[in-house]
């Protein structure tokens, strides 16, 4: 449910306009890559302290607005959902991390197959992350 409003997603999910979420999904919405907690502490450097980042961040991922990738360096970056609802929250599809930029992109064209797991087994998410060059560091 991607959306070049942030008002637009803060009312189309039930949340408060407040300054600090604007400004959050602004910097998502204005990027083609994920963005971390770092990467946001550094844009907003004396502007939104961490603990306002981390809950949004937190808020955002509980209802649907933005899911996690994980990074080669352990670091978890955030994008923002494209086809979830605040009902149903999935993004099975592929992330490509840059091993030169470091940069996290969601590839939505390449899905993750369904995967028969064992009896007993319940998955609750699916990350997929292929580590790699970009276009704009293979060139």
């Amino acid at each position: 449910m991607v959306t070049s409003s942030p008002e637009s997603l803060l009312t189309g999910f039930n949340l408060r306009h407040t300054s600090q979420r604007i400004h959050i999904l602004k910097a998502f919405l204005a990027n083609p890559h994920a963005l971390s907690h770092t990467d946001l502490e550094q844009k907003f450097e004396g502007q939104i302290d961490r603990a306002t980042i981390y809950r949004c961040l937190k808020q955002f991922l509980d209802v649907g607005i933005l899911h996690r990738i994980p990074d080669e360096q352990f670091q978890t970056k955030y994008a923002v959902c494209s086809t979830c609802e605040h009902e149903h929250h999935h993004h099975d599809h592929v992330h490509f991390n840059c091993e030169n930029c470091n940069m996290t992109t969601c590839i939505e064209q390449a899905t993750i197959p369904n995967i028969p797991l064992p009896e007993g087994f319940t998955a609750k998410e699916k990350i997929l992350v292929i580590q790699g060059l970009c276009r704009n560091c293979n060139a």
